[in-house]
């Protein structure tokens, strides 16, 4: 597997990166550095014999131009103080992963450490999440928590030496484990809704075609046998209604409960509807998701059409 490298600074999560995967506890390989302006990052990187190349911010198609060279698996934000252009998340969707020095979605933006200490909170922490279109806004990944200590001072260098930590652990854990991708047909361009219509995206199409691992494509409803062109169903206390009346609660569940059951081992990117009642995440939650959440629990990363 292979990991890219942006960052604007110092580089001390760059260059934990560089230690670990030295060591052989980060399970991929560092291909590159790409960075905006000179930094502290790039001497670390040419002490480590790692290719640096030099990017424009505002340049997206020389960015992607350039990023391509590479050919990563992932893209790794190490203190990359630019917004990440919507071009390049649309080449590599769910393939950006950013680090936040707090608990997401508090304290976002810059001088997060500090926001927490002016703030006056009991805790913060970290955050290792996919980057999308809004700021430090992406699915979360990975956090973890830690006391505000008697200082601001300690409290940056507790912030640091978790960020070292957890940024491997979450990048092996997407790297090992993530092995499994079920995607909602009709982001894809299907025809499947009860309309006969789709969610087309362009971002789900291009995760599905890149996806390193089992792709399961699923519509509840038509793998229940309802057809196209149906009657829209609804959740109504807990129970799945047609529009005509008729409860199909329990002909869903039996269909959800097929589609959990082909689910392997590791983690499993679920990328669904926001609102359905059969595989929404939000308002109320549909009932395939219900059941992955329920029985798989930590293991699932649950992304919706919105959020990729």
């Amino acid at each position: 597997m292979k990991i890219l490298i942006f960052a604007s600074g110092r580089g001390s999560n760059f260059e934990a990166l560089v230690k670990a995967s030295k060591k052989g506890e980060l399970l991929a390989d560092i291909v590159g550095l790409c960075c905006d302006r000179d930094c502290n990052a790039v001497n670390i990187a040419k002490d480590n014999g790692i290719p640096v190349s030099r990017i424009d911010p505002k340049d997206a198609e020389s960015i992607i131009k350039t990023v391509k060279q590479y050919d990563p698996s992932y893209i790794l934000l190490a203190g990359y103080m630019r917004i990440i252009a919507p071009e390049l998340i649309d080449e590599y969707p769910m393939r950006i992963i950013n680090i936040h020095p707090s608990l997401l979605p508090m304290f976002k933006g810059k001088d997060a450490i500090k926001q927490a200490w002016d703030a006056g909170v009991k805790e913060t922490g970290v955050t290792v999440h996919f980057v999308n279109d809004k700021m430090d806004a992406g699915v979360i990944i990975m956090q973890e928590k830690i006391s505000i200590p008697s200082s601001i001072e300690a409290l940056e260098s507790s912030i640091h030496e978790l960020e070292h930590r957890i940024y491997v652990k979450a990048v092996n854990s997407i790297v090992k484990e993530l092995k499994t991708l079920l995607i909602s047909r009709c982001l894809l361009g299907d025809n499947v809704r009860y309309d006969g219509g789709n969610k087309h995206s362009k971002r789900a199409v291009k995760i599905a075609r890149d996806f390193n691992g089992t792709v399961l494509k699923v519509c509840p409803e038509l793998d229940a046998g309802l057809g196209v062109p149906r009657d829209s169903l609804d959740l109504i206390s807990n129970k799945v209604v047609s529009k005509n009346g008729e409860d199909v609660t329990e002909l869903m569940v039996r269909t959800c409960d097929n589609i959990v059951s082909k689910l392997g081992e590791g983690m499993i990117l679920v990328l669904t509807k926001e609102k359905s009642p059969s595989c929404g995440k939000y308002d109320p939650m549909g009932v395939l998701t219900s059941l992955i959440v329920n029985r798989l629990g930590s293991r699932v990363i649950i992304v919706n059409e919105e959020e990729i």
